[in-house]
């Protein structure tokens, strides 16, 4: 029990450098150095953490041999780990970016502003019952709306970059699905499927 306690912890943790990440990758591509290093420092945290929490479920399953509801447990808190560890390389990616056209930045803003809801009911959701399925869809088809207006706002300029910034945007809502549908599988033992 403790060291599923410990697994838990150390995915919160990873959880929460995830979501700093995204909550600071606008200002790296507003031309921010100094929150592109701690960027970089955010995902050099985040790959040697994943690294861990991914010896400690192997281990887990060598020593303990799990069966049901802690196996899916702790194969559930690999993937998730690593959709984190995925979501902080999106973050910095977007930060190496650079844009100065506010209209995108407002389309931006409010892609990350669902993000990070997300990212606060999927907290929730580890320790108390939360209608993922119904809360994280809702979240990602606003997402998707934004990222339609960003796409299509950028189709005439041709701003390619801008294109893989609200690409990525989205790609971490879909994550953050996954992670949430990892966790009613945990739960539940269901699987779900949240798009």
């Amino acid at each position: 029990e403790r060291r599923l306690s410990n697994l838990k912890s150390d995915v919160l943790e990873l959880h929460n450098i995830a979501k700093r990440s995204v909550s600071l990758c606008l200002d790296g591509l507003r031309d921010n150095d100094d929150v592109r290093r701690e960027l970089e420092s955010l995902e050099k945290e985040a790959d040697v953490l994943h690294s861990d929490i991914d010896y400690n479920c192997v281990t887990f399953i060598a020593l303990f041999q799990p069966v049901a509801r802690d196996l899916r447990f702790v194969i559930s808190m690999m993937k998730i780990s690593s959709a984190y560890e995925r979501i902080t390389d999106l973050a910095l990616e977007i930060a190496y970016y650079y844009c100065y056209d506010e209209n995108l930045l407002n389309i931006f803003e409010e892609m990350c502003n669902n993000l990070l809801e997300m990212f606060r009911v999927i907290e929730k959701s580890y320790d108390e019952k939360v209608d993922l399925i119904n809360t994280l869809k809702q979240f990602d088809d606003e997402i998707d709306v934004s990222y339609e207006k960003a796409v299509n706002y950028l189709k005439d300029r041709c701003k390619v970059e801008m294109v893989l910034v609200s690409r990525h945007l989205e790609r971490i809502g879909d994550l953050l699905c996954k992670i949430g549908a990892r966790i009613v599988f945990v739960d539940e033992g269901r699987r779900v499927w949240i798009k």
